[in-house]
């Protein structure tokens, strides 16, 4: 009981130093893009341009990720306690399930290459 717990939380550690490392890694390659940006940018356009860019961009990254953050991942127990279980096991396969299988995706394929 008192290995696994050991265990367990040394893997913790390790996930978490090396989650820091990367974020780490990312901080720093995110300034030197920016700054490589940040100096095209004022060398093909104005300096108030290239604040305008760069600021935006880091902008509309930060309302993604906002957006990202509100979004709730579902949650693996209420997934598979849902699921309706057949009594009698799997499906047998059907040659006429199939071959309407194939058929409707056929025609589905063909629906969206005409859309375009």
């Amino acid at each position: 009981m008192l290995q696994a717990l050991k265990l367990s939380l040394a893997q913790g550690l390790r996930r978490a130093g090396f989650s820091l490392g990367a974020g780490l890694c990312f901080l720093v390659g995110a300034a030197f893009l920016t700054v490589a940006g940040w100096i095209f940018l004022v060398e093909t356009t104005s300096t108030q341009t290239a604040a305008l860019i760069v600021g935006a961009i880091w902008f509309a990254l930060g309302f993604i990720l906002l957006g990202l953050s509100r979004v709730r991942p579902a949650s693996h127990h209420a997934a598979t306690h849902h699921i309706a279980k057949p009594a009698h096991g799997p499906a047998k396969a059907d040659p006429f399930g199939l071959a309407q299988a194939f058929l409707f995706g056929m025609q589905a394929g063909q629906n969206t290459g005409r859309r375009s």
